[in-house]
């Protein structure tokens, strides 16, 4: 190989690189490679004859290096371009919106990120989402964060003051960490479920969930309560389903512990509370989220529990679950 074609050879491995380290949104390399598959394809089909002119021209190394360094330029230019559109501002992201392949990937967007840090040991980072068409969504995720921060600052100034109180205890009881961020439950044909996850360091640390459930036929947002039908107990249906996953769960393994029989009887779970968290999975099911310290020691953590649909098929509203 000569020096040139060397040359070529290493620019062309160096845009291969660059081209695959693009981080690519999920399902949108499968479109894209579809996409142009079928275009090339029916190309082949209309111009049989043009396609083997260019493949004989393409034999040719040189050409063949000019070719395919046009081609991953310019499939990285591509996928740039969706990216730095998807962020550019409410109005292309509507547009974007309107594109069938596209509108799975500009849903939500991070409209703020509150951040503050106080010293060493008071700190918070709170990521605030809008999402796209969103209108009571987004009014409830307005008011829901801007408590988060309210009472994120209220606590901040009094650790402050607490660390700065030369009678207090020391160190590590001053520390306080507040971080919020979020995911996407949910995304169907019926529901889109927006997932809240906060935590909170202090002496020791704290996990809860906070979960908006919209229908997408009407923008409103579901409470559990909308999932079933009117009188039907559904409470009561759930509580002993979810008992009775607990009582699974501890026989198979003796690290796990929920509060059902303990000595401390106010601890123990006994009727789920229809403020409780919950999204619709993947396959169409039903699960519930339990903060931290709700219905098990803290060690648990957030536990969470599928409720079979075969369960509640005869009170839950039809289209909300498989």
């Amino acid at each position: 190989m000569n020096e040139n074609n060397l040359n070529e050879t290493k620019e062309l491995e160096t845009l291969k690189r660059e081209y695959e380290s693009i981080p690519i949104p999920e399902g949108l390399e499968f479109r894209v490679r579809s996409s142009i598959a079928q275009a090339k394809n029916a190309e082949n089909a209309e111009n049989a004859q043009n396609t083997q002119s260019t493949q004989a021209r393409e034999s040719h190394p040189a050409k063949k290096h000019r070719y395919l360094r046009k081609v991953f330029g310019t499939c990285a230019a591509a996928m740039l371009t969706v990216v730095v559109l998807a962020n550019s501002g409410a109005g292309v992201a509507h547009a974007m919106e309107q594109v069938p392949l596209l509108g799975l990937i500009t849903k939500v967007v991070t409209f703020r990120t509150y951040e503050d840090q106080r010293g060493d040991t008071v700190s918070a980072t709170i990521n605030v989402p809008e999402v796209e068409n969103g209108g009571e969504l987004n009014d409830a995720i307005q008011a829901y964060t801007d408590t988060i921060i309210a009472e994120y600052e209220k606590d901040a100034a009094s650790s402050e003051e607490y660390a700065n109180d030369p009678d207090a205890p020391t160190a590590e009881t001053n520390h306080y960490e507040l971080n919020l961020d979020y995911t996407v439950a949910t995304d169907n044909a019926a529901l889109f479920a927006l997932r809240f996850n906060k935590s909170v360091v202090m002496a020791s640390g704290n996990e809860s969930v906070k979960i908006y459930n919209v229908d997408k036929a009407t923008g409103k947002i579901l409470t559990l309560g909308d999932l079933f039908q009117s009188g039907s107990g559904y409470l009561d249906v759930l509580t002993k389903n979810i008992q009775a996953q607990m009582r699974t769960q501890m026989d198979a393994d003796e690290n796990v512990y929920y509060w059902l029989d303990d000595e401390v009887t106010d601890w123990n779970f006994t009727a789920l509370d229809p403020n409780t968290a919950f999204y619709v999975n993947e396959n169409g099911q039903l699960t519930i989220v339990f903060n931290e310290g709700d219905v098990a020691p803290m060690y648990m953590g957030v536990v969470e529990f599928t409720i079979p649909t075969n369960a509640i098929s005869d009170i839950a509203v039809p289209g909300y679950l498989k």
